[in-house]
């Protein structure tokens, strides 16, 4: 057995604390100052110094003391806004909840961390530590990476890993490519001219503007994107009016678009704005658009991907799924753009809870995150020492 997974089988127990400490302290956005004061605190414990990103984000180097490369570890530690349904003994009780695992990251990388500043003389080069907020709405990744995360020692590689509940204990899935979808969330205002509802050629109706502009959004996927090319356009807010009888001045809609493939994700944008602008001419109204959130595809190095899918293979009893993709997106893209990245899915359902992620009533496994812990340290010390 791989002695980094034993030494993480020994800190189990740990990290699983750690792992609750932080479900009891969930938060949101950019601002996560309790949980960056406390992964700041664990990496001191363990001797190291770490680097502070305002409330946002947390950094520090383990530091072999030889000549060699850098391997950048990142996780991803905010919360969502709402209020977790079950009844568990450390369930989070001010209105924020750890519904996407967030905290099983960080708790994972904690233990990591200890492991591999514990055992430098395993390892040439360096490991760099990543602790991000603000994944849910794709900020914290940037903030960090403008901020200098992946420079002062350069970043070679990258891995992440997230929580996946396709399978119970014992496995994880890798795909050689893209492995996240691009994401746009965006905003369309629709401006029009309000009337009596008895009168309606009086008006230049935003509803109706809204409706052929829903219609023609579904007829981009349906008729002119490739069927063997995967993409969605989703809107999930339509709001206009406050009366029966009263035509509005405004109608607005809220979306996204996600997709694998870059050219796909750039063709939908641009035929996007050509239906809002012939839709403007037809009904007379005028059409803005925000894409106010987003983020690409997320590119899993395939070299480095497989080197580390085969390297875990060789030295953890672990099931490895290929081609796993997931339709969801990730801010780990941002740091993919600018170095070669792998990124992976531990499978840690629980058995008899069919709870997604973002679902208030989700569970995780705890038993896996110490193959997580494991994950962790047996691919940075094989890419440094590769």
């Amino acid at each position: 057995m791989n002695k980094f997974y034993e030494l993480a089988e020994k800190m189990q127990d740990e990290t699983i604390k750690m792992r609750r400490d932080l479900h009891q302290m969930p938060e949101i956005g950019l601002e996560v100052e309790k949980t960056c004061d406390y992964v700041e605190g664990k990496l001191k414990e363990i001797g190291l110094e770490p680097v502070r990103y305002g409330n946002s984000g947390v950094s520090a180097i383990i530091d072999s003391g030889k000549d060699g490369e850098c391997i950048l570890l990142r996780a991803d530690m905010d919360a969502l806004p709402m209020a977790e349904d079950n009844d568990l003994p450390f369930k989070a009780t001010n209105g924020y909840a750890h519904t996407c695992g967030h905290d099983i990251h960080a708790a994972m990388l904690l233990s990591a961390a200890k492991i591999l500043n514990d055992n430098k003389d395993s390892f040439k080069g360096k490991v760099k530590l990543m602790f991000q907020s603000a994944e849910e709405i794709f900020k914290g990744s940037r903030f960090m990476i403008e901020h200098g995360i992946l420079e002062n020692p350069h970043v070679d590689a990258a891995l992440a890993m997230h929580t996946s509940l396709d399978e119970e204990l014992g496995s994880f899935g890798y795909n050689l490519g893209y492995m996240t979808t691009s994401c746009d969330n965006f905003k369309i205002t629709i401006v029009g001219k309000g009337s009596h509802g008895a009168y309606p050629h009086t008006a230049h109706d935003p509803i109706y503007a809204g409706v052929l502009l829903y219609t023609q959004f579904m007829e981009l996927i349906a008729r002119e994107k490739d069927p063997n090319k995967v993409a969605t356009l989703t809107f999930g807010q339509f709001v206009a009016g406050s009366n029966s009888n009263i035509i509005p001045n405004e109608c607005v809609m809220q979306g996204t678009l996600r997709t694998y493939n870059p050219e796909v994700r750039e063709y939908m944008k641009n035929r996007m704005a050509d239906a809002m602008k012939a839709i403007e001419v037809l009904t007379q109204t005028k059409i803005e658009v925000d894409y106010f959130s987003g983020v690409p595809s997320l590119y899993s190095d395939p070299e480095l991907t497989e080197f580390f899918a085969e390297t875990i293979k060789e030295n953890m009893d672990l099931k490895a799924i290929k081609d796993s993709k997931i339709m969801a997106s990730e801010d780990m893209a941002c740091v993919a753009e600018k170095v070669k990245t792998t990124y992976l899915m531990l499978n840690m359902k629980v058995r008899g809870c069919e709870a997604a992620h973002h679902n208030p009533k989700v569970m995780f496994n705890e038993d896996a995150l110490k193959y997580g812990t494991a994950i962790f340290c047996i691919c940075a010390v094989a890419f440094l020492n590769k």
